[in-house]
């Protein structure tokens, strides 16, 4: 999809307004130029300029005016509204969206669709403006030509469309090389956020920082190449084009009187002087031309990511959905799962697996790296719905239209969890219990909370998901997943989180569902708890504890 389908597309109130007034500036343009050759007429007579010549000048000038102005603000008005519904669309398709189909499209594509490609979008808005009049100025003037010489209006056409195909062929080559560049740059993207995300072990292991850094480089010279590539086929265009009035000058001055007795000195400088006012609006169109072909790339990648997202996105509706407050017991009927990480090509697989939870339970999943935990408990939470076998709550099969319901139980920290800077989703949150929260878990002297927004999350690891665990228990849902969480707290607040902690959410009511590796804590645990043991994706031990 090009620029112009895009904004054809979105944009509808003021399209027809500036379709007309673009005309009275195409028609204002071409009436200065008319009212400028009859006073040159005048002058070349002998004459003073004719007071109707001074008249269509002023009027026309005044026209010309009011038509730019009304014609780039609300273009530019129109397109910035556009580019804030994509914007808009985008994220409310994200958050609709499933887990596993926004791993496989990739963080890097929707930044750069949400960000980069919208804000190519914006400088584009300008000059699209100054296109358009450009091209109706073109047009109007060619009329202009051809009411006074059809020999040089014939010339025009056909040195135009000539370089026209010339531009059309070429742009095809130009659209796949300015895609294939946007692909590289968005893994350097991915790169850079290794460099970042990754940077504890970038910098713990000289080797892996050389392999990461020569990959970078060999991906950014990658990139730079294409757009060296493209830029220069850009510039070429733009060369040809500029050559390509120069030869229209030219044939009209040198060719034209060769083809027509009745072309005359005064039709020939009428003629040249017309032509030579619109070289500056040609020009601006071929100047126009790597703005609007980045354009017409950008618009292209976000319809195409538009197109994956309402692909994943299963339509519920966009009704509230209602967490519910309490369940009795969750089944897992010969649940399987796998899919293949692209970047890695890592087959991760869970199954066949057969679970019952109760609520009230508290229940400890233990294994190896590699045996599946997380993977479980991201199916078990309905972020990954299962290839095969069924999922009940109370009895009922969660299905595709239930799954948010489903999920609306559910308060989870992962591993690579995020914390969010204000707490949102939670109007009922009082300032008492936050207060009470971070004083229990010693926070208080670290952050607070004002006007809904933590004033810093600068904290530790282990600070950090205690944060984490304040706004998980805020949320008050029935269960609470959390994997790993104490992976990264200080011995004394390991003994904490098993001796206070987990008995005090038993006692509020939540079901509890825990990653952990502390097989020392849970051999001393004295709370009624089942552990189960999972090995290549698979439950292969259960016992109870407490």
């Amino acid at each position: 999809m090009s620029f112009l389908q895009l904004v054809r597309r979105e944009m509808h109130g003021s399209l027809p307004k500036l379709v007309f007034m673009s005309g009275v500036g195409g028609v204002s343009n071409a009436s200065i130029l008319a009212a400028i050759n009859a006073g040159v007429q005048d002058a070349g007579a002998g004459q003073k300029p004719g007071l109707w010549a001074a008249s269509l000048f002023l009027v026309a000038l005044f026209l010309f005016y009011k038509s730019q102005q009304f014609v780039t603000i609300t273009a530019t008005a129109e397109i910035e509204a556009i580019i804030h519904k994509l914007r808009v669309r985008l994220m409310d398709m994200i958050r609709h969206s499933e887990l596993l189909e926004l791993e496989r499209i990739g963080r890097s594509r929707i930044v750069a669709a949400v960000t980069s490609d919208t804000a190519v979008l914006t400088q584009a808005s300008n000059m699209l403006c100054f296109t358009v009049q450009g091209a109706v100025l073109i047009f109007f003037v060619g009329l202009y030509v051809a009411y006074l010489s059809l020999t040089a209006f014939a010339l025009t056409v056909v040195i135009v469309s000539g370089a026209g195909f010339i531009f059309h062929h070429k742009n095809k080559r130009l659209a796949a090389q300015k895609g294939e560049s946007a692909a590289w740059e968005r893994r350097l993207f991915d790169r850079l956020v290794d460099f970042l995300d990754g940077f504890k072990e970038v910098r713990l292991n000289a080797a892996r920082s050389e392999d990461l850094f020569d990959d970078a480089l060999e991906v950014s010279k990658t990139a730079a190449n294409i757009k060296i590539r493209t830029q220069a086929e850009t510039f070429k265009m733009i060369v040809t084009s500029q050559i390509s009035m120069y030869i229209l000058l030219g044939a009209v001055v040198f060719v034209a009187p060769n083809l027509s007795d009745t072309l005359g000195g005064s039709s020939i400088a009428k003629t040249t002087t017309a032509l030579l006012f619109i070289v500056g609006a040609c020009f601006g169109l071929v100047q126009s031309i790597p703005i609007l072909l980045n354009a017409n790339a950008a618009a292209d990648r976000i319809e195409r990511l538009e197109a994956a997202l309402h692909a994943t996105v299963i339509p519920t509706g966009r009704v509230t959905v209602t967490a519910p407050k309490h369940f009795e017991r969750i089944e897992m009927h010969n649940i399987t799962f796998r899919y293949v990480d692209k970047f890695s090509d890592t087959v991760f697989k869970i199954g066949p697996i057969d679970f019952t939870m109760r609520a009230g339970e508290l229940v400890f999943i233990t294994g190896g790296n590699g045996s599946g935990k997380s993977t479980f408990l991201r199916v078990l939470s309905g972020l990954y719905p299962p290839d095969s076998g069924e999922v009940l709550l109370d009895g009922r099969p969660v299905t595709n239209a239930t799954r948010d319901e489903y999920r609306g139980l559910m308060s989870a920290i992962f591993f690579d969890y995020h914390l969010f800077q204000r707490l949102y989703g939670l109007p009922d949150a009082t300032a008492d219990d936050i207060e009470r929260l971070l004083a229990q878990f010693r926070l208080s002297d670290k952050t607070s909370l004002t006007n809904g927004e933590f004033r810093t999350l600068d904290l530790s690891g282990g600070q950090r998901r205690r944060l984490a665990l304040i706004v998980s228990m805020l949320e008050k849902r029935p269960i609470m997943i959390l994997d790993e969480w104490t992976a990264e707290q200080d011995p004394e607040f390991r003994r904490k989180f098993y001796d206070e902690l987990l008995p005090d959410m038993m006692r509020a009511g939540a079901t509890i569902v825990v990653i952990t590796h502390d097989d020392r804590y849970l051999d001393e645990l004295h709370l009624p708890a089942r552990r189960i043991r999972m090995d290549e994706g698979r439950i292969v031990e259960e016992r109870t504890m407490g």
